[in-house]
């Protein structure tokens, strides 16, 4: 018996001596050349059918399993490694997978090579070198019959989309009998083959592909199991016949003819008559490589190649399959012999280039285009949900009918297109006619449907429209327009501009019958469409505003103040600030809160907040320098034996006081979301440097110099600033000691800060804007403390204190660029005064024979004044479309803590750090500082 289709020659071995085994490169968004290596050249076959050309479009096989019944595989074959999902031994009666799998004649180890082997730069690689394969070793035993059912009924339970069958029935010239399929009859090869044909049905229902070869007799057709579809036409969608050619191209002697197979078969590289010169490279079972001709190599070729055209388009059945592989294959001459010519694959993965018969396709959700022109007698039908795309010159003659999903045309075709009730067209190409009983969506977003024929609109169809700057939608017909009623509709997010007239159906032979209404898509509550027919062969589109009113979608006190701004204008908006107007006439209620707070520009409000809440950070750094200066206290100089004359300098007593200080500071923190402003997060750093003397009286005077780079970011908002601030400060102090032995202390300052602003808003409504401006902020400051001051046993202190500050800040105007929804505003400013009320304490300690100083405190702070920030401002394109939004808001009451210490360094210096907080209904601030203290 001759199961395999291969000639009988002895093989000529090539067996590889590379000891390494590279990984699989990805195929990316690479060139036909990135994939033309030596490993693809040994493979003589794969440049043939131009497999390089569907690498570079990304198909490799991925994601799709191949099965094959044939003699099994050498599963530890390193080409096999991770290529081997499944399978089963029916010699053994074992299952087969990763590294387990026997192939004693190595037919099937050499045909699953050329399906997919792994492409790892050694050998060779197959047609579908990243897909996988389920393997069946089938019976060997007397009786043909027994042998195919049941690997076939195995696999038709896999539910695979492919199967590789490289293997017949005929046992001449050996044995007499039937040589090919046409000397059967279907009564005869059911009294010959009943399990076989059973099995082949089951399959078929399966939903596989089946690729036969034809067969090595010479034979004019090919042999019954190829062949079966001329006996048993209902198997015929799910078949392929492959014939062989060899490196010319030629058919070639060993190889079945096509013949009464001709439907369902094409031809492939099996390799040439002389094959050990010619053979096709494969994989050895018994390691390395090998050459092999027969029919059975051209067969592989095919079910590797309908592997790349499942991962294309994954939703594929199998006659969508079978009609793409053979539609898109090279013409090689006459029929009878080649079939519909050579296996095309880089022109396969691009979609069917003929519809025979209809061309019945179901996307189940996904997106892809057919990319051949396509021709043929036959219709294409469009089912389920997602979108198929045509642009080709598409010249089938039969209709194409949209039943569900959205076909888009953005080539041109000859034949009419039917759209169904649940069916959508769409596209800026040409069509043959245009029957609409359900969605049509010109263009690509904008766009012109150009209907080379009549347009009939049926009842409860829709008409979906779009416009933008350049211009709208329109259906442009060369015939007669018959509207039997539906609808026009206009779509949210597009730019209808209020007053405009659109033309949306052209017909040269003109219009008959009207539209039952139109209407806005739902939530689009400010636009009032309506048709006007008053134009021969024209339909116009006339665009309105409707009643609703902005301020009645929204929520918040920001929002409103926009939302009134532009209600304000609504009958005349003016001409810089249309563009703008028209973008929120044309988005939904439910979007409208977001586009006004987009708009708002309530950044520069809340910039505001977030430099009035880290104005502390400088009372807070000049306080603490200053504080620990005060009743410093002298200490006695070096001790010395002299009666009379001038004290030497190291005699005199010092001062403990540290004169000169250095601080780097930090600030983070959050004013919250409050409803109506959105969060603040600011982050702050930078340096202060000053010094202090004494200056008599007790009194003690200080200056001091301070440079900060902060971000205060609206994340909500998409925004933020960028602050630079300059300080200049004055401070001092006094201690006055009580006969109690406490003291009352007072310090006392006054600080300028200069701000310089950048701030950035991003906004996505209407397309996306980047709005800049660069201003300056101005702050000056007043602050003082009066605290009372009681020791503690010989070292530690306790203080109760009242703190006051007064802040005044001018936020100067500005200007933003960057699109039509910039804002200007004027100069603004705001007050802002403070009460502290704490107990802070004190205490010194020897650590590691080192002076160290801890500090902590508790203290409540009561805010007033411009505790909400306001900015009022108005659009750069319309100067009298102005209002009034707030920033996030300033905690009235917040507890306040603070902690530090410090650490002598010997006698002149000290280092120390520093943590402050405040913690207020909807705000935290958080200070740090590490400073140096230094005294002479």
């Amino acid at each position: 018996m001759t199961i395999f289709r291969r000639l009988s020659a002895g093989p000529s071995m090539a067996v590889v001596c590379a000891a390494l085994w590279a990984a699989s490169p990805s195929a990316g968004a690479q060139t036909v050349l990135n994939f033309q290596t030596p490993e693809y050249y040994s493979q003589e076959g794969l440049q043939q059918i131009n497999a390089a050309q569907a690498y570079a479009l990304g198909y490799t096989g991925s994601g799709v399993t191949v099965g094959l019944l044939d003699s099994g595989i050498a599963a530890l074959h390193p080409e096999f490694l991770g290529q081997l999902t499944g399978g089963y031994d029916f010699i053994l009666n074992a299952p087969v997978g990763p590294g387990i799998g026997f192939d004693e004649e190595g037919h099937g180890s050499h045909v699953s090579g050329i399906i997919a082997a792994r492409r790892d730069n050694v050998g060779m690689h197959g047609v579908a070198f990243d897909a996988r394969l389920f393997s069946v070793r089938m019976k060997d035993t007397e009786n043909d019959d027994d042998d195919f059912a049941p690997g076939w009924n195995l696999l038709a339970a896999q539910k695979l989309a492919i199967i590789n069958n490289s293997l017949g029935v005929n046992d001449c010239p050996d044995k007499p009998g039937p040589c090919n399929v046409g000397e059967y009859t279907s009564t005869s090869a059911l009294a010959a083959f009943p399990k076989t044909i059973g099995a082949m049905r089951n399959v078929a229902d399966s939903g596989a592909l089946m690729v036969f070869a034809t067969g090595n007799e010479s034979q004019p057709n090919p042999d019954l199991l190829g062949g079966a579809p001329y006996l048993f036409p209902e198997l015929k969608d799910s078949w392929l016949a492959v014939a062989a050619v060899g490196p010319d191209n030629r058919i070639t002697n060993y190889s079945n003819r096509c013949g009464v197979a001709q439907a369902w078969c094409l031809s492939a590289p099996g390799g040439g008559d002389d094959q050990d010169k010619f053979g096709i490279y494969s994989v050895n079972a018994q390691g390395g490589y090998v050459r092999f001709s027969g029919t059975s190599m051209a067969s592989p070729h095919v079910a590797g190649a309908a592997a790349l055209v499942k991962q294309a388009y994954p939703y594929f059945t199998a006659h969508n399959l079978q009609q793409t592989i053979l539609t898109t294959a090279t013409p090689l001459g006459d029929p009878t012999v080649y079939g519909w010519g050579l296996l095309n694959v880089g022109k396969a993965v691009r979609g069917p280039a003929q519809f025979v018969d209809t061309f019945d396709v179901d996307t189940q959700g996904y997106s892809s285009t057919f990319y051949n022109d396509i021709s043929g007698s036959g219709s294409l039908v469009k089912r389920g949900a997602g979108q198929l795309t045509l642009v080709g010159v598409n010249t089938y003659t039969g209709p194409s009918q949209v039943q569900g999903g959205k076909l888009v045309v953005n080539g041109s075709q000859v034949s009419a297109v039917q759209v169904a009730a649940a069916g959508t067209l769409g596209g800026s190409g040409r069509v043959g006619g245009l029957d609409n009983a359900g969605t049509v969506t010109p263009g690509n977003s904008v766009g012109v449907l150009t209907v080379d024929g009549d347009y009939v609109s049926r009842p409860g169809s829709l008409y979906q429209v779009e416009a933008n700057a350049g211009g709208n939608d329109q259906i442009r017909v060369s015939g007669k327009a018959t509207l039997n009623g539906g609808t026009v509709e206009i779509r949210a997010n597009e730019l209808f501009s209020v007053g405009s007239l659109y033309p949306i159906v052209t017909a040269a032979g003109g219009i008959e019958g009207q539209y039952d209404e139109a209407r806005t898509q739902q939530g689009l509550v400010f636009l009032k469409p309506a048709l006007n027919y008053s134009l021969p062969g024209t339909l116009q589109l006339a665009i309105a505003r409707s009643d609703a009113t902005f301020a009645q979608y929204l929520a918040t006190p920001n929002q409103k103040a926009v939302g009134n701004a532009m209600d304000a204008v609504s009958g005349t908006p003016p001409a810089g600030l249309k563009p703008l107007y028209d973008l929120i006439l044309n988005g939904t209620f439910d979007t409208l809160p977001s586009n006004m707070d987009q708009l708002s520009g309530e950044l520069h409000a809340s910039t505001q907040s977030a430099l009035l809440n880290t104005g502390s950070l400088v009372q807070r750094t000049l306080g603490q320098r200053m504080r620990g200066n005060l009743g410093a206290g002298l200490v006695a100089g070096a001790p010395i034996a002299q009666a009379s004359g001038a004290m030497p300098a190291g005699a005199m007593p010092t001062s403990l006081a540290y004169p000169l200080w250095a601080s780097v500071v930090g600030n983070w923190n959050t004013l919250k979301d409050n409803g109506n402003a959105a969060q603040v997060k600011t982050d702050t750093a930078g340096l202060f440097l000053g010094g202090d003397a004494a200056m008599g009286k007790g009194w003690r005077l200080g200056a001091a110099l301070g440079y900060t780079e902060g971000r205060i970011n609206v994340d909500d908002r998409s925004s933020r600033s960028n602050v630079k601030s300059y300080t200049g400060a004055l401070y001092g102090a006094r201690s006055w000691a009580l006969s109690t032995g406490s003291s009352l202390n007072l310090l006392a300052g006054t600080a300028y800060t200069h701000h310089a602003i950048d701030s950035r808003r991003n906004l996505t409504f209407g397309g996306s804007q980047t709005l800049k401006a660069s201003y300056a902020a101005q702050a000056v400051q007043l602050f003082s403390e009066l605290g009372y001051a009681m020791p503690v046993g010989q070292s530690s202190v306790i203080e109760p204190y009242a703190g006051l500050a007064w802040l005044n800040q001018r936020s100067k105007g500005f200007t933003e660029e960057g699109g039509i929804a910039a804002l200007q505003a004027g100069s603004h400013t705001d007050r802002l005064t403070t009460l502290t009320l704490g107990l802070r304490g004190k205490t010194t300690l020897d650590i590691a024979d080192k002076q160290t100083t801890l500090t902590a405190g508790l203290g409540w702070r009561h805010a007033n004044g411009d505790l909400d920030p306001s900015r009022r401002m108005s659009f750069v394109q319309a100067s009298n479309v102005a209002f009034t939004v707030t920033g996030a808001p300033i905690a009235k009451d917040a507890a306040v803590v603070d902690l530090g210490a410090q650490v002598a360094l010997g006698k002149q210096a000290a280092l120390g750090l520093s943590y402050s907080a405040q913690f207020g209904k909807g705000s935290v601030d958080n200070s740090g500082s590490l400073f140096l203290r230094v005294r002479f």
